[in-house]
């Protein structure tokens, strides 16, 4: 359909003519003159300030109609009946919302905000092609769709540099009088032939602490009187506070008081946010922190840190040399590969700072314990500390929490930061006293897991990737938002929006047989090894499955651990694997892990696409195989009509 489209301008008008693509909106925020030459002298020049807005109802109706977007969303519109919280549909703050709207059919919309640098940052023009990335997605989406770029669009884009200069009425009115127009207008689309009016939501508008603030036109520095978005206690409450204080709670009426104060010292509120002017959003029910900055590179970190120091410089249960050895040493598994931190300097270790990513810092975290736990004495009471961290990030990062451990949660984090400040004879941070709120956050918005910012600042890649080989920096912000338009018409004509849960497009079909073991295992079966075939690998959820895969399939905190032996396709074209049981033997406490046996005895498993499944790796410490996980969970326990024989 591209015949004779031979230069970009031909190229776009064939996509807007086969309904691909659609021309992003440039408005203008400020008109300023500025020195320029205008017919050949010296003069001052017209040069307004734009932003880069995306045509969001076109996108939005193009992706529902896309095939099987509209069928995955209703399918998770509902809360979940078996009482567990998994996404923002499972909250109390959406379930408010939509309790209200007369509409058949209201989707959530999360908007993310962050910022981030083009160009070379050394470059004197650097400032000039910082961005701020404005993105949107559908959060009742499961997970492993989310996990994909493609389902997270692109709203618009700013300079950041014009941020300083101007107030957010100014750069973000005509982005509010689209969600305005999305949540009482809708949008039609069709679906199965017939008509369809969908309306759409504010859900909550997420990003770091920093972003979250500004845009929401709070105080943004962390040391100020009243930072938290969510409470009223003071700098020096924040700093001591173990414990959630509910009756310090920001409400409408107590956000609309401090505004009439207009004293942002003493309320911290600079002033009333365009986003309020949405009818079914309010700053204050905005309940959302960021699992990525306020864990892993927060409290992770500052937690890490002080026990390092206290492990190498204070008790020398083992020196950096050997800290770094064995790091180097243990074989994090193929899943871990990729986020493995560079050795730790010892300036920095001094300082009790150590500088990773988020993926890194969470990697050396969660093994931390496998790979130095046998060289520290039990009734060590740093070591506890450190084992009531693992266990907050470990219900922090479940995918599905009952109610009733977030009383466990508040427990554990009470004790953690108590445990911080007597240990370390050090002050609460910020992102210490937004965890407290964690307990509050997951039972009104959803699992933070499902909506942390690692996705959102994932997307940033394709602009920077364009920026690198692209010279011209006069407006940064079109030339990004016309290739963002690419990509999504490239992603609408590919159908790559909904992967298929079990995906066998990639598989192979083997030539050679089974080892015998398996032949007879199924021929005690009655199953023919003739009228089926084997192949080497398949797709399911983004993961790849094969021979020597280790995975363990979930539901309602019971987990069941498999090593993949074969993997079969019957004459009904269903997948059929068979594989080995690992059982638990035992939780070690000390090294937070489950001690575990593989099993000889082959199952076969016939109805795994019915169930949440994660590949894992499974690791060796002193001859003994051990899986990294918290026991907040029930293992062994079978789950109902996962195992066929």
């Amino acid at each position: 359909m591209f015949d004779g489209a031979d230069t970009e301008y031909k190229f776009m008008q064939s996509l807007k003519s086969t309904g691909l693509y659609a021309d992003p909106r440039e408005y203008v925020i400020s008109n300023e003159l500025r020195p320029g030459v205008i017919n050949n002298e010296q003069g001052m020049d017209n040069d307004p300030i734009t932003g880069i807005l995306m045509p969001i109802k076109f996108q939005l109706k193009k992706y529902l109609e896309s095939p099987m977007v509209f069928e995955t969303i209703l399918g998770n519109l509902n809360p979940s009946p078996d009482g567990y919280i998994r996404s923002l549909i499972d909250g109390i703050v959406w379930q408010q919302k939509v309790a209200g709207h007369s509409s058949n059919i209201v989707i959530p919309l999360n908007l993310f905000f962050d910022d981030f640098t083009t160009k070379d940052t050394a470059s004197p023009h650097a400032s000039r092609t910082s961005v701020l990335g404005v993105y949107y997605y559908i959060p009742c989406l499961p997970g492993y769709i989310l996990a994909k770029l493609a389902n997270i669009l692109v709203a618009g884009y700013i300079l950041s540099e014009d941020r300083k200069e101007y107030e957010n009425e100014e750069l973000f009115s005509n982005l509010v009088e689209v969600l305005i127009d999305l949540e009482l207008n809708g949008v039609n689309i069709t679906h199965n032939g017939a008509n369809v009016t969908v309306h759409f939501m504010v859900g909550f508008i997420t990003g770091d602490n920093l972003g979250i603030s500004g845009i929401l036109d709070l105080v943004e520095s962390a040391r100020a009187n009243f930072y938290c978005r969510l409470c009223k206690r003071n700098r020096e409450q924040r700093e001591k506070d173990t414990v959630e204080y509910e009756e310090s709670f920001r409400t409408i009426d107590g956000y609309d008081q401090d505004l009439r104060q207009n004293d942002v010292s003493s309320t911290g509120i600079h002033k009333n946010s365009i986003f309020n002017s949405i009818p079914s959003y309010h700053v204050v029910s905005n309940v959302y922190f960021d699992l990525m900055h306020d864990l892993w590179e927060g409290v992770c970190m500052y937690g890490l840190a002080h026990c390092l120091n206290y492990f190498i410089k204070v008790k020398k249960m083992f020196s950096l040399t050997e800290l770094n050895c064995r790091k180097n040493l243990f074989v994090f598994g193929n899943l871990n590969s990729s986020n493995i931190p560079n050795d730790i300097k010892d300036t920095n270790l001094v300082r009790s700072k150590v500088k990773m990513t988020a993926s890194e810092i969470r990697t050396m975290v969660t093994f931390f314990p496998l790979m130095f736990g046998k060289l520290i004495p039990e009734n060590d009471a740093v070591w506890s500390y450190f084992c009531n961290l693992l266990k907050i990030c470990h219900i922090l990062m479940l995918r599905e929490i009952h109610p009733s451990l977030l009383i466990t949660l508040k427990t554990i984090v009470n004790i953690h930061h108590t445990q911080y400040q007597q240990l370390f004879d050090d002050q609460l941070k910020p992102k210490h006293h937004n965890i407290l709120h964690y307990s509050f956050f997951i039972l009104n918005s959803g699992t933070p897991r499902h909506q942390w910012a690692m996705r959102g600042e994932g997307k940033h890649r394709d602009a920077k990737q364009y920026s690198r080989v692209n010279n011209n920096n006069i407006n940064i912000c079109k030339s990004l938002s016309i290739k963002a338009g690419y990509k999504f018409a490239f992603n609408l004509y590919n159908n790559s929006f909904i992967t298929p849960r079990i995906d066998l497009s990639q598989s192979k079909v083997l030539t050679c047989p089974p080892n015998t073991d398996v032949q007879s295992f199924l021929t005690e079966r009655s199953i023919s090894v003739s009228s089926i075939k084997f192949v080497d690998s398949f797709i399911k959820q983004g993961s790849t499955y094969n021979k020597g895969t280790f995975f363990y399939v979930s539901h309602c905190n019971i987990i069941n651990i498999f090593e993949l032996d074969c993997i079969m396709i019957g004459e009904d074209d269903n997948l059929k694997i068979v594989c080995r049981s690992v059982l638990c033997r035992t939780f070690d406490e000390h090294l937070q892990s489950f001690e575990v046996q593989i099993m000889l005895n082959p199952k076969l498993l016939s109805n795994i696409a019915q169930f949440e499944t994660h590949t894992i790796n499974l690791h060796t410490v002193n001859e003994r195989l051990y899986f990294r996980f918290c026991n907040f969970s029930i293992m062994d326990e079978p789950i109902e009509s996962l195992i066929v024989c």
